[in-house]
């Protein structure tokens, strides 16, 4: 009896977290009949201070620092500055060489956040620049970003996104998996919440902002995804996150198991820190000021923690089922029933986005086809990092191949 008793509450568990994942569906069902807005082209320049990021990375610097040194945008308005953490190798003299100007940190650092706003409080001190923009040390900018970026943000934008492509997406599964996941992020999640006045999320890089955009206390995260914290505060603020299609980037992807498991654990891991961290004052702040965006801005981020609970709940509903003596069909017919809509959707979306994007850089059809695997493993890892969270920071090495 207590085991039927715990089948249908985890049942009950599973239908209540779909929720979650069927207004993020819903939400994208409206948003792509719903037409894109178009910025105007801008007259006055904005002055950019351009960051990129960089631990130990002499084989890639040049990339985004030729990139964004080619850039259409005129050279006086944009200064590029890489931020060399704590360095032990040639990273310095190659950026230099290229010619960025460097800042050299060589105080610890816990992670990309902490460096990040180093460079911002040195940035907004100087007092020179409208907005900064933030890069990683594998990017390649298009020669247009700044100039949609800058349209963008003088036309009612205060933090802007662009669109993240894979300069790697054939290379292995992995990296493809990889190429249509950022697909989904651009097409299905950004773009689709951009059309509808909601707020996009940040994606760790290719992303700016207004200095004006800061708070009080200027670049402040506590998390290891300091992209999804700064976009939380934002929201908080009244603001939100707006998808700039024509500001094109590309990076390098991870290639194997070992690297985008530790990929993924440190992305579980700060979503639950920032779920830890924001989830009250989210709720204290929607009771207080009632918003469409800011409910729609946390249910993006619980989403694929509510898949990953049903594919638990859906098992742990199983176990009991069969505890119970139900080993007829219906015990199986429910627990592939919820994984078979799981896999179908993932295909689906994958499909959907790689369609829907317009990059040239397409991943194969192995890497599409065998999506659901990766989102089985994206799953696996926030369960993974509940119990055991990445304790440190830990950069994905680059070949710049």
């Amino acid at each position: 009896m207590i085991s039927v008793t715990a089948s249908l509450v985890f049942d009950m568990l599973c239908l209540g977290l779909s929720i979650v994942f069927f207004w993020s569906t819903f939400v994208v069902m409206i948003g792509l009949i719903r037409p894109a807005k178009r910025h105007p082209r801008a007259e006055r320049k904005l002055k950019f201070a351009v960051l990129v990021c960089a631990r130990n990375e002499e084989r890639v610097i040049r990339l985004p620092v030729k990139s964004i040194l080619m850039s259409k945008y005129p050279s006086d308005c944009r200064e590029l500055i890489v931020l060399a953490d704590n360095c032990t190798d040639a990273t310095v003299s190659r950026a230099l060489e290229a010619g960025a100007l460097v800042w050299e940190k060589k105080t610890p650092s816990a992670g990309k956040g902490d460096v990040l706003a180093w460079g911002i409080e040195r940035v907004v001190a100087s007092g020179k620049y409208d907005a900064i923009a933030v890069f990683d040390a594998d990017n390649i900018a298009s020669d247009g970003w700044f100039d949609a970026m800058n349209d963008a943000l003088q036309d009612g934008e205060t933090v802007v996104t662009g669109r993240r492509c894979s300069s790697n997406a054939c290379t292995s599964l992995i990296s493809g998996w990889y190429t249509v996941y950022w697909d989904m992020m651009n097409e299905l999640s950004n773009r689709v919440r951009t059309n509808l006045g909601l707020s996009g999320k940040l994606t760790g890089t290719g992303f700016a902002f207004l200095v004006s955009a800061l708070g009080p206390e200027g670049w402040k995260t506590r998390t290891m995804v300091e992209d999804v914290e700064f976009t939380v505060q934002t929201n908080f603020r009244g603001g939100r996150v707006a998808y700039v299609p024509e500001a094109d980037y590309a990076d390098e992807q991870p290639e194997t198991f070992q690297y985008m498991w530790r990929q993924l654990r440190r992305w579980a891991t700060g979503g639950w820190q920032v779920a830890r961290l924001y989830l009250f004052p989210w709720l204290g702040a929607l009771c207080r000021h009632p918003s469409l965006r800011l409910f729609d801005s946390f249910f993006a981020i619980l989403t694929g923690m509510s898949v990953s609970f049903i594919l638990l709940f859906n098992v742990l509903g199983l176990v009991f089922r069969l505890c119970s003596g139900q080993v007829g069909g219906h015990a199986f017919a429910v627990f592939f029933g919820v994984f078979g809509f799981i896999f179908v959707m993932g295909w689906f979306t994958a499909i959907a986005a790689v369609a829907l994007s317009p990059d040239k850089r397409m991943p194969t059809a192995r890497s599409v086809l065998t999506f659901p695997v990766f989102s089985l493993i994206l799953s696996a890892s926030v369960l993974y990092t509940l119990v055991r969270p990445t304790r440190t920071w830990k950069p994905i090495p680059h070949t710049g191949g």
